[in-house]
């Protein structure tokens, strides 16, 4: 009786080549980087140590917050978008509409009946 003979499937790992950015990348870190980085630490060890409705508040807090510097950001565009909203819709001859049956005059007032 024959055997099989048993064999395991070699897995060579290959070497991949990097391709290099143009970008360099800064190997130490930044100040920012690292407050930012204390300050998240802080803020975790804080919100693990709240109760559920504080952690609630303080997510609807932050929320409000970011809605409110966004829209306080855009307030430019907002108000131009809402006064081009609210410009009635005139002829493009450059006269206002006039009532049904009247006739626009020369001077821009009302024909007397």
């Amino acid at each position: 009786m024959t055997t099989r003979r048993r064999t395991t499937r070699s897995t060579k790992t290959s070497s991949t080549t990097r391709k290099r950015s143009t970008t360099s990348r800064r190997r130490t870190p930044t100040m920012g980087a690292t407050l930012g980085t204390a300050l998240g630490a802080l803020v975790v060890s804080l919100f693990t140590s709240m109760s559920w409705p504080m952690r609630i508040a303080l997510v609807i807090g932050v929320l409000v917050v970011g809605l409110g510097y966004l829209v306080w950001s855009k307030r430019a565009e907002i108000a131009a978008e809402a006064e081009a909203q609210a410009a009635p819709s005139s002829p493009s001859t450059g006269q206002e509409a006039t009532p049904t049956g009247q006739e626009p005059t020369s001077t821009g007032q009302e024909p007397t009946p």
